[in-house]
């Protein structure tokens, strides 16, 4: 019955894959996000993890992303995280590959409970390049780009209560990129032309997230998710000199998501995701539009 209902799920993210729009430039994949939980208020001050996520992005891009966690308590209630992606691209333009932005944030819990707590976060997203990727010379879009190429500052604060959780989270971007993809002179395949992006700069985003967990017995646990990004600015992009405000990319992405997670021995633990959007934005010039995201996390 549990395989039926798992492969039901799986085909209907594939029915609304169409959709697109599953996007997120840094404030919901903050390891630090989840914050501890009740359950973990024993966890040892120095924690690792791996996760590993494939994506299909515009024009169907591949994309992978390995990603390094460290998050270390510094005193009781406050932790400090470091996020350090490599990421890889696929598609009918040619393929990257690189190492992607940075994420360091702090996170400090104001109150921990059995039944409620509150904490807050603060970060920033640090550029590992300017996003200006090249295919035979050619600029790439932002859905090939292993960076934002920008700096970005964000926060949030978490709250739970029994078997819920809400996350609401603001992020800043402080620059254009570097980027120069615009439609090429003369290309008619739609297949080859992207959502234009030569020195994006992007609009401030709105996240609120609430989450339920069904604890099936002491070991197995299944998180459903829906996570709303509100875009709050237009985008912009330079475009024969002159700037250009993007009609459409202001606007709401809605994203739906389950997790099963396994625990193991020594507070080890193994985490499946799949999330998939439901609603989206029209011009998605940032790169971030996924299709259908799956992932694997492994904490030590």
């Amino acid at each position: 019955m549990k395989k039926v209902w798992l492969a039901g799920l799986l085909l209907f993210a594939l029915s609304v894959a169409n959709g697109q729009g599953c996007s997120d430039a840094g404030a919901c994949s903050v390891g630090s996000m989840a914050f501890l939980e009740p359950e973990e208020s024993g966890a040892s001050k120095l924690m690792v993890s791996f996760e590993q996520t494939f994506g299909l992005g515009e024009k169907f891009v591949l994309s992978g992303q390995s990603t390094a966690s460290i998050q270390y308590q510094l005193f009781q209630g406050t932790r400090l995280q470091l996020r350090a992606p490599f990421i890889f691209t696929v598609g009918n333009l040619g393929s990257t590959a690189g190492v992607g932005d940075m994420i360091f944030s702090v996170t400090q819990t104001l109150f921990a409970g059995q039944k409620q707590g509150v904490s807050f976060l603060v970060g920033t997203r640090l550029k590992s390049n300017n996003a200006d990727f090249e295919a035979d010379g050619n600029p790439l879009p932002m859905a090939y780009q292993t960076s934002l190429g920008s700096y970005d500052i964000l926060s949030g604060i978490f709250y739970y209560w029994k078997k819920w959780d809400l996350y609401l989270a603001y992020q800043h971007p402080f620059n254009r990129n570097n980027n120069h993809y615009l439609h090429p002179s003369g290309e008619t395949n739609t297949q080859k032309l992207y959502y234009e992006s030569a020195q994006l700069k992007r609009g401030d985003d709105l996240y609120l997230r609430l989450r339920h967990h069904f604890l099936l017995n002491n070991k197995n646990t299944i998180k459903a998710t829906m996570l709303g990004i509100y875009r709050l600015q237009q985008d912009q992009i330079m475009k024969n000199n002159e700037n250009v405000y993007l009609a459409g990319s202001k606007g709401l992405t809605l994203n739906l998501g389950i997790t099963y997670i396994v625990k193991l021995k020594n507070r080890k633990s193994v985490e499946y995701a799949l999330s998939f959007p439901v609603i989206d934005r029209k011009y998605r010039s940032d790169g971030l539009t996924r299709n259908l995201v799956l992932s694997v996390k492994v904490g030590l």
